[in-house]
């Protein structure tokens, strides 16, 4: 079970560095199903937060602080209406709604991506109220599944974001989202993270430094067109493994 989980976090964790995005959306179906819902969400957003603040370093300069702001207040308005309200979930309803989320989610930005590539962008850059949906829906996704990145693409998309500026403002957004998520859970939801002994946990956080240096020893050698389809493949392969588990549980 720990080797499984140390190569989702390194998938997960180069991915992010080299994307901007990828570690809940790839590394969070796979820790789902290694770990459990409860404690594989929490885990994942403590993961996500670390990977994140890391690669921030690396690329402050080209964060785009206004939309950041925008992003981050109504993501963290959202974490505690939706912590409160997955309070008494099951289990299993649990890891439906994380594989319905990344596939849902997957499969909009699969369609909407096509509109980059015709160049027509029907969200102004400068518009406000895209923002606020888009953090709500980020916030939520984050506190039910771990996953707040799949809205910031798509609104990206359909914005005509530089990837450049995209992939560092996603950096300290991701930070705050799945710190605020985590918080709440703990709070809200008596959520505990997995029982992990010392040593374990010295594995699994070093693997996700070791990600985010394979991330930058990948990056100028892969194109974004590669990276972006092993990203969609392998979001699709766990979200429907943790969608199919949890149905199974369900039934």
């Amino acid at each position: 079970m720990l080797v499984l989980l140390v190569v989702a976090i390194l998938v997960g964790g180069a991915l992010q560095r080299v994307t901007g995005m990828g570690f809940g959306l790839v590394a969070g179906p796979f820790i789902v199903l290694i770990v459990g819902p409860l404690e594989g969400v929490l885990f994942v957003n403590l993961a996500g937060a670390i990977a994140s603040t890391l690669i921030l370093g690396r690329v402050v300069r080209d964060v785009d602080w206004r939309r950041y702001a925008w992003l981050a207040s109504t993501s963290v308005l959202t974490t505690v209406p939706a912590a409160l309200l997955l309070r008494d979930a099951s289990a299993a309803a649990l890891e439906i709604t994380v594989g319905a989320v990344v596939v849902a989610a997957m499969t909009l930005a699969v369609v909407t991506s096509r509109l980059r590539a015709g160049g027509r962008h029907p969200l102004r850059p400068d518009a406000r109220w895209p923002l606020v949906v888009t953090g709500t829906a980020s916030g939520f996704g984050s506190v039910a599944a771990g996953i707040g990145g799949p809205p910031l693409a798509i609104y990206s998309v359909l914005s005509g974001w530089d990837p450049r500026r995209f992939a560092a403002t996603a950096q300290p957004y991701f930070a705050t989202n799945a710190l605020a998520a985590l918080a709440a859970k703990l709070v809200l939801a008596d959520a505990a993270f997995p029982a992990f002994a010392g040593w374990q946990w010295a594995v699994v956080l070093g693997a996700i430094v070791v990600g985010l240096v394979i991330g930058d020893l990948v990056a100028p050698r892969v194109s974004a067109v590669a990276m972006r389809r092993g990203l969609i493949v392998l979001a699709y392969v766990g979200g429907l493994a943790t969608l199919a588990r949890g149905l199974t549980e369900l039934s």
